[in-house]
């Protein structure tokens, strides 16, 4: 009987760690039952190669169209940009279900979409925004994403969805559109919409993604989190932030027991316990810099240091007791 990946990983830490002695490993598993197999070995290929091959598909056709832009005459570029589009789509379409290949041909139906966006918005010079290409791609994407329930898919639409936001709100501070928008405005809509993604991948992550995996989920939380924590500690000098504060107090009350007890998770655990940390250490440095001197200085010192320790051991003793 060969071992799946996950098993033989287990194994081989419990002997780094001395569960596991010599004798006892060996009467687990063979040494040949520890090495990979030549069908684990081909799965792993097959995702490499699709994934390069789409990307460097991807990455020729934006060459090829910056290389002949004045060469080639408008239907020309569509014509390419559409034949690449349909390509991959038919791949997709008569491939078996959730196969590599029909995943790398989901992946790649995402990227043509982008880039035919941005040959129309080139060609017809529409004066749209950057931020409208991108939120129109992040939607024109999603039932790609929806039907290949792929990490890569739901990764690349989770990236274009922040830069579509990030540019939304660079242009409503510095260039006056929505000029009501603000600073503390733009991170609490971000770390919203952030952490709505990850309540959705908490909820129906078995429906959205094929796979087990939590890589989605953490990426959401540490930008969820993230921009929570900017304006949290903000808050401390400005009062108009102060909803971020709320909100990352409130974040850290139910993330906490939530990822401890209902959902193990180590790596949101100590995004919210070391955010903190920070958050608290700042609200000392305003506290403790009215009075500048020795006391303060160390005080605050010894806070990071001592915070920083407990919330390692207990995260490591969480760590031992889960493995």
């Amino acid at each position: 009987m060969s071992l799946s990946l996950q098993q033989r990983d287990q194994l081989l830490s419990w002997t780094e760690r001395g569960y596991l002695k010599g004798p006892q490993l060996q009467a687990c598993a063979t040494p040949a039952q520890l090495a990979p197999q030549a069908g684990q070995w081909q799965w792993l290929l097959d995702r490499l190669l699709a994934c390069a091959g789409v990307l460097l598909v991807g990455v020729g056709v934006v060459f090829f169209f910056a290389w002949n832009w004045d060469a080639f005459p408008r239907f020309a570029k569509f014509s390419v940009a559409a034949g690449v589009l349909s390509g991959f789509t038919a791949i997709a379409l008569f491939s078996h279900y959730r196969s590599v290949l029909q995943q790398a041909a989901l992946l790649g139906c995402c990227i043509a979409t982008g880039a035919f966006l941005a040959l129309i918005g080139q060609t017809y010079q529409t004066g749209a925004d950057i931020w409208q290409l991108f939120a129109a791609w992040a939607l024109l994407m999603l039932p790609w994403v929806v039907l290949s329930r792929s990490t890569a898919c739901w990764a690349l639409c989770w990236a274009v969805a922040n830069l579509a936001l990030l540019r939304f709100f660079s242009a409503s501070m510095w260039f006056g559109l929505f000029a009501g928008f603000s600073g503390h405005d733009a991170l609490l809509i971000i770390a919203l919409a952030n952490l709505a993604a990850l309540a959705l991948f908490e909820i129906f992550g078995a429906k959205l993604l094929g796979h087990r995996g939590r890589a989605l989920h953490r990426i959401c939380a540490l930008a969820g989190l993230s921009a929570l924590l900017v304006g949290a500690m903000i808050s401390w000098w400005q009062e108009a932030f102060l909803p971020l504060l709320i909100g990352f107090a409130g974040a850290s009350l139910l993330g906490v027991p939530l990822y401890r007890w209902w959902r193990l998770d180590l790596p949101i655990l100590a995004l919210l316990l070391f955010g903190l940390i920070a958050l608290v250490t700042g609200g000392l440095f305003k506290l403790l810099m009215e009075h500048e001197g020795f006391f303060a200085f160390n005080a605050i010192g010894l806070f990071v240091v001592v915070s920083s320790a407990l919330a390692s051991l207990w995260l490591h003793r969480i760590y031992r007791g889960g493995r």
